[in-house]
């Protein structure tokens, strides 16, 4: 059968996030769809004879086509006039600076602004607040300049006050450890992380799910539980730990494409590998069409792609490669042995993946290009995945049972948090680490042909593709 949804979905999400940049080149809808019209009558034309490949071309260029009219409805619109005086609810989620006054981001109803504000209360991410001052906008977004700044609960006070109290007593790297697995906060290491190109790392979005989800099935299938009740668990788990990261829109949008997969699984269903990423795409998309032009929701889009895509062709290869199961005799350490050869392995797919996948996006939004990032992915992902299997672990149980011996797992966690610094460190050193240049815009259209699946020989050809198109943003340097 033809996989109609993903040809038709994901060429939308892209149509919806390019109206800005086309109405820069002076590209009116009416003039898209001029344009089109002669293609997809051409297209529907060779699908009456009878053409596959002309049928799928025809469900991406209406995709594509109706994306653009959507996006258009809500493109961003420049430099907002005028200011006005406002009350903002929200949560702290990261710090800048904490000098002669503070900078926050605050995350409210309305989503996402930065706010200028007086030095007292110092504020720590977590912490829900009320902002009162002037509103303004310009191309960077809405900003906020406060005169007065209300701590309504602070974050050790909060229904995720447990979680906090928990990784507030881990040692040197606790505000990273806190980013990895809360999406809360700015690290002294952040810079490093950018330098890197692994922003993505700090990101909570659809690889930590992946990771956590993975570690939650293997827990539930060893524990023995059944099938369905093990499906519904792992939802509930993935759904729990959006909750845990305060709802944020990166985790929104990997929940929602999570749960759309075991949608498929509990209705046993044989998906197309892309199938339930582009059908929560599609629905998010469809709700609110403003979505397309977030930055969380197309680097969350494209990890999960690279994931699913690209990741479990990794993962496939290794376990063609080197199985690293345990054979039925085999004693419990062993095994133990194996199951983290495995989850590193895999981890590793899964990571570079997903860096891969999002290289584009960064290059685009920030204008800056890190060519080392799958083999700087390779090293940091092993430590991240780790500080993420055990710091998940730790923070539920030590918010079970304060008191626990948890000491030794402290430590674990610590020892991976600053074993992620110190490889992220020697990344961002490496020479040409990061480099400004832009994409062109061809290039950022042509890549998601690198994780379309194919024959054999097409998995060289998407390697030579993956170069040529990464050589031409590096030509654009500046």
């Amino acid at each position: 059968m033809l996989p109609v949804l993903p040809w038709f979905a994901l060429p939308l999400v892209v149509g919806a996030a390019w109206p800005a940049a086309l109405g820069v080149a002076g590209l009116t809808p009416s003039v898209a769809w001029w344009l089109g019209a002669p293609v997809l009558l051409a297209l529907a034309w060779w699908t009456v004879r009878d053409h596959p490949w002309a049928t799928r071309a025809l469900v991406v260029a209406v995709g594509g086509l109706l994306g653009l009219w959507l996006g258009w409805s809500v493109r961003p619109t420049g430099i907002a006039e005028g200011t006005r005086l406002v009350a903002v609810t929200g949560t702290v989620t990261q710090v800048a600076w904490q000098d002669r006054g503070q900078g926050f981001a605050l995350a409210g109803p309305d989503g996402r602004l930065f706010v200028r504000a007086p030095m007292l209360p110092a504020l720590l991410p977590g912490d829900q607040v009320v902002v009162r001052g002037l509103w303004s906008a310009d191309a960077r977004g809405p900003l906020v300049r406060a005169s007065e700044v209300e701590r309504t609960v602070a974050r050790e006070d909060g229904p995720r006050g447990w979680a906090w109290r928990v990784l507030d007593r881990l040692g040197q790297h606790r505000e990273l450890g806190q980013s990895l697995i809360l999406g809360r906060g700015n690290p002294p290491e952040k810079e490093q992380f950018r330098r890197a190109g692994l922003l993505h790392l700090l990101a909570v979005s659809g690889a930590h799910l992946a990771i956590a989800a993975a570690l939650g099935a293997w827990l539930l299938r060893h524990a023995g539980v059944p099938w369905l009740p093990r499906q519904l668990a792992l939802g509930l788990l993935v759904a729990g730990y959006a909750w845990l990261t305060d709802g944020s829109p990166a985790t929104i949008r990997a929940l929602a494409m999570s749960l759309a997969i075991l949608v498929y699984d509990l209705t046993a269903r044989e998906a197309h590998p892309l199938g339930p990423v582009a059908l929560a795409a599609l629905a998010l998309v469809a709700m609110d069409p403003g979505m397309a032009h977030d930055l969380g929701f197309q680097l969350s889009l494209a990890a999960v792609l690279g994931i699913v895509t690209l990741g479990q062709e990794l993962m496939a290869l290794r376990a063609g490669l080197v199985g690293l199961q345990p054979w039925p005799l085999d004693r419990p350490t062993w095994r133990a042995v194996l199951w983290c050869a495995r989850g590193a392995a895999d981890g590793l797919a899964i990571g570079v993946a997903a860096g891969f996948a999002t290289l584009p996006i960064v290059a685009w939004w920030f204008a800056t290009c890190a060519p080392w990032t799958p083999l700087t992915t390779l090293i940091a992902t092993v430590p991240t995945t780790l500080a993420l299997w055990l710091g998940l672990p730790l923070v539920g149980l030590a918010g079970l049972w304060p008191g626990g011996p948890w000491e030794p797992l402290y430590r674990l966690v610590e020892l991976n948090l600053a074993a992620m610094a110190s490889s992220v460190g020697w990344a961002a050193s490496l020479p040409g680490a990061t480099v400004a240049a832009t994409p062109p815009v061809a290039a950022v259209l042509v890549w998601p042909l690198v994780f379309v699946p194919g024959p054999r020989w097409w998995g060289w050809t998407r390697l030579g593709l993956a170069v040529v198109l990464l050589a031409a943003t590096l030509l654009n340097a500046r």
